[in-house]
Formats: C-alpha cells, structure tokens, sequence
C-alpha cells in the first residue's frame, strides 16, 4: 500500500479507506462461516437411516502359537463395526471352521443397550439383525475364544 504523505487530508483517506476495506473482508469471512454453518447443519438434520449389511466372518490367524502362548488363534474377520443411531445392522455372521471340527463361535454384546447372543456351529451362518438405538462403543465377541475373538460396535450419535 502507498500512503501519500502531501497532506493530512489524504493521509484520512486512505486510513479511512483501508479501515473500511478490512470492515467489508471480516463481513464477507462471516457471511462465508454462517453459510457454510447452515449447509452442514442442514446436512446433519437430513440424515436418512440406512440398513448396514455387514459380513462378518471367523478366522485363524496363523502366527499364533495356541500351545506356547496359551491363547486361541480364533479372530472376527472384522475388529470393528461402525454404523449411525437409527440404521438398522444385519450381521452375516459365517463360522468357517471345517464342519467336522464342530467348532463353536458366538457373536456376543452383554451390554444391556444391545443384548445379543448367537451361537453357530462350524460351517454354519446366521443373520443377527438390530436397531442402532444407543450411541456408544460396545465390545462384541466369542464367549469361546478369549482374549482374541473381539471387536467393537461403535454407533455414532445422530
């Protein structure tokens, strides 16, 4: 910017002009932020449920030792389940341990928001399906295979 110093009179102009300026950006950078504020706000209240169709399947992880570490190789082949308040979750839930295993595996919630206990047999399949109506983390597991058959349900508030 040049300021002309020939006398005082431009020397308020400018000043005034420059004020005035900055006076418009800040006006613009909050018409932009409150705008931008009702877009999101707006997304958030249109948010339609949906059904989540998961496909969860048991597996064995190979590098663990059962007889040296003392604990089962058994695994979800999903650590986490992620879903919004209000979808609906169906769970394909697939045992694919061999059939002549008769290997047992649960998809287990104790906590009281999503009471859920369903026990299949190896080569077995089930669908669990439930209303997401408390938001929250929730540990699901295998009542038969801890401390390595577990993952998280994590609901999202609305």
């Amino acid at each position: 910017m040049v300021v002309l110093m020939s006398s005082s009179g431009s020397s308020r102009i400018i000043m005034g002009l420059s004020i005035a300026a900055i006076a418009i950006a800040l006006a613009a950078i909050f018409v932009a932020t409150s705008s931008i504020q009702e877009e999101v706000d707006g997304e958030e209240s249109e948010y339609a449920t949906q059904t989540r169709d998961i496909y969860l399947f048991t597996m064995v992880d190979e590098h663990i030792d059962e007889d040296t570490l003392e604990i089962p190789p058994d695994q979800f082949s999903h650590d986490s389940i992620v879903a919004n308040e209000g979808d609906t979750i169906k769970i394909h839930f697939y045992n694919l341990e061999p059939v002549e295993s008769q290997e047992h595996h649960t998809f287990t919630i104790d906590d009281p928001s999503y009471k859920i206990h369903e026990d299949i047999n190896a080569g077995e399949s089930t669908v669990i399906e439930f209303k997401a109506t408390e938001s929250g983390i929730f540990d699901y597991i295998c009542t038969y295979h801890q401390p390595t058959m577990r993952g998280q349900l994590v609901v999202l508030e609305e």
